[in-house]
């Protein structure tokens, strides 16, 4: 950076400036951090694979219990909870097309003190496919890939130009003047 001109570094700063920012802002929230932060009466709808399945999450029940899970009012399956009372599974595709977004999903089962404890939520919307986290990958490339041209491009003309002539000062011969 010391070789640089002061209106290089400049722009250069900028430019890391804008590229973080926008990493900051397009970066998407990881699944993990989205769903996990739910309180315990919460369940976790999240959609994989690309909005092909979604995985039904609940806590807080009786582990390695029986636990029903309802998509409407059609039962869907019975699930068996872990050893730390949390009920995960994946509804398949086929039942994932007959509730459409706004359709209930019912986990019902029994906590660890043994009383009733029921769930409820709402299926989702699916995922779109492209957003803004998908383009912005490319979009750095993209402007780090214009960077290089721009440098490459204002190299090029600064070693075109010819250097400035400085005029001797008055009474100054040089060595290889030819001596009149």
């Amino acid at each position: 950076m010391r070789n640089l001109p002061t209106s290089v570094r400049s722009v250069l700063v900028v430019v890391l400036a804008v590229l973080g920012l926008g990493t900051v802002v397009l970066a998407p929230a990881t699944a993990a951090s989205a769903a996990g932060t739910s309180g315990m009466d919460q369940l976790v709808l999240t959609w994989i694979e690309d909005g092909r399945q979604l995985q039904v999450e609940g806590i807080a029940y009786r582990p390695k219990a029986v636990v029903d899970v309802r998509l409407g009012d059609s039962p869907l399956q019975q699930a068996r909870s872990d050893e730390n009372g949390r009920v995960r599974l994946t509804v398949p595709e086929e039942l994932i097309v007959a509730g459409k977004p706004g359709a209930s999903i019912i986990v019902a089962g029994r906590s660890v003190s043994g009383a009733a404890r029921v769930l409820i939520s709402a299926v989702p919307p699916r995922a779109a496919v492209r957003g803004p986290a998908d383009v912005l990958p490319w979009s750095v490339a993209g402007l780090a890939l214009a960077g290089l041209a721009l440098a490459g491009l204002h190299r090029r003309r600064s070693q075109r130009r010819p250097a400035a002539r400085t005029s001797a000062p008055a009474g100054y011969r040089s060595r290889h003047a030819a001596i009149a």
